[in-house]
């Protein structure tokens, strides 16, 4: 009880501070008074401000961070009527904060929207195993998601494609350089991509080794690469699916496909290991360093 209520003394000090700073100023009295405005300088004010905030709760950073094992992962297209855009996001955004706030087998919650196609999104979750999707089922955040789903928003039926992680190696070299932009409290823009490939059974064992050594050569080597990972469907055999993020915009994974280890990739994608052709969609996902500040204070 006490470490929730530090906030409000800390928010009260503060205000209290303002006021009295607002008094001295209005009777223009002595130097006495003049210490105390010199001490309630705007960056005092600014800092008492963030102690206030430090403490407030906010999502944890996804993406960028995760456990040890592969994860349950979810990969999800959703289209929106234009006339339930504003209502989709607020729930969507509530969903989002209940999900990395409270549920502790919860570790990615990340969405945006289509590049090209508007009110189309792009998801992406991990969880701690399927329980932890299943717990997420049972949240009161999810059961408002469910009343809003039942409202009739969606012009197409919604996509959800369930996977586990082929490798728990997913966090590329290019991480570290996000993760010092939002620990100074900036925010920056991942380019992310949601890919489904449909692989001939004959090809499983080439597309895998062929995948997987792009995904090493992204880890290990590229300044833009944020994250690779891939896993196979849950229900369908040979049909896997891909999360990738890339700093600096389009760009990033534009340097992406000039790498040698990519250019090996495309080469296997010559001989035409596919069943279907490849299901892409490209968004951007916004990360904000103050609230991962506020999380991690």
């Amino acid at each position: 009880a006490g470490a929730s209520a530090e906030p409000r003394v800390l928010l009260s000090i503060l205000l209290l501070s303002i006021l009295l700073l607002d008094v001295c100023q209005a009777l223009s009295v002595g130097p006495t008074a003049t210490v105390r405005v010199r001490a309630l300088s705007p960056l005092s004010v600014r800092s008492a401000a963030a102690a206030v905030r430090v403490r407030a709760p906010s999502p944890r950073l996804s993406i960028l961070e995760r456990p040890d094992t592969p994860l349950f992962c979810l990969n999800v297209c959703l289209r929106i009527k234009p006339s339930c855009r504003e209502e989709f996001l607020e729930c969507i955004r509530q969903n989002q904060k209940g999900t990395l706030s409270s549920e502790p087998l919860a570790v990615t919650y990340a969405y945006g929207e289509d590049e090209t196609t508007p009110d189309t999104w792009h998801f992406f979750e991990q969880y701690v195993g399927r329980e932890g999707f299943e717990a997420h089922t049972q949240t009161p955040h999810f059961a408002a998601w469910e009343a809003f789903a039942a409202s009739d928003p969606f012009s197409a039926p919604p996509e959800v494609k369930f996977f586990v992680e082929d490798s728990a190696s997913t966090v590329c070299s290019g991480a570290a350089a996000v993760r010092a932009v939002l620990a100074a409290g900036d925010w920056t823009k991942l380019f992310c991509l949601d890919v489904e490939m449909a692989v001939k059974p004959e090809a499983r064992e080439g597309f895998l080794e062929a995948l997987r050594a792009d995904q090493s050569g992204a880890l290990s080597s590229e300044p833009l690469a944020v994250s690779y990972l891939f896993g196979e469907d849950n229900e369908r055999p040979n049909v896997f699916h891909m999360f990738e993020a890339y700093s600096g915009g389009r760009e990033g994974f534009a340097q992406h496909a000039k790498t040698p280890h990519y250019a090996k990739w495309a080469e296997f994608k010559g001989t035409e290991p596919f069943a279907a052709p490849a299901k892409v969609g490209y968004y951007v996902v916004d990360l904000d360093g103050h609230q991962e500040r506020l999380q991690t204070g």
